[in-house]
């Protein structure tokens, strides 16, 4: 009995030290196939998204740099506010980012422009995407 184990051992020992080829024989060797270049979009769409990000925070800063123009609180607001909020309309309506980081940014814009312009607020609410992400009961 404690022969065989021994003997099983030793075939087991031998088995595995068998892997490699002789020196004499021609070996298979793996060449590299060239591979087309891929175009990935994953990483454009990211830095779309990530320009798009920068540019509405700048937008941010302008609008608190407008409204801190405006002295107490109009229905118009002044040409500065005014610019800035067509900048940043025209910005958000890009669509790269989701809608629910873009409502976001919508409502930052609206806290800052709410104590100020009354229109200037309302047509940042007009401009809100609706329902974007929403799932439909009948669906």
């Amino acid at each position: 009995m404690l022969l065989r184990g021994l003997l099983a051992l030793a075939l087991c020992a031998a088995a595995a030290g068998c892997g490699g080829s002789p020196s004499g024989s021609s070996s298979t060797q793996i060449r590299s196939v060239a591979q087309p270049k891929r175009q990935c979009q994953g990483s454009k769409l990211a830095a779309k998204r990530e320009r798009q990000r920068k540019s509405l925070q700048a937008d941010l800063r302008r609008l608190r740099a407008a409204a801190a123009t405006v002295k107490g609180y109009t229905q118009k607001g002044n040409a500065a506010i005014n610019n800035a909020v067509d900048r940043f309309l025209l910005d958000v309506a890009k669509e790269s980012l989701p809608i629910h980081e873009r409502s976001r940014f919508i409502d930052r814009a609206a806290a800052v422009v709410a104590p100020r312009c009354y229109l200037c607020f309302q047509a940042l609410e007009a401009n809100r995407p609706i329902a974007g992400g929403a799932k439909l009961a009948c669906g």
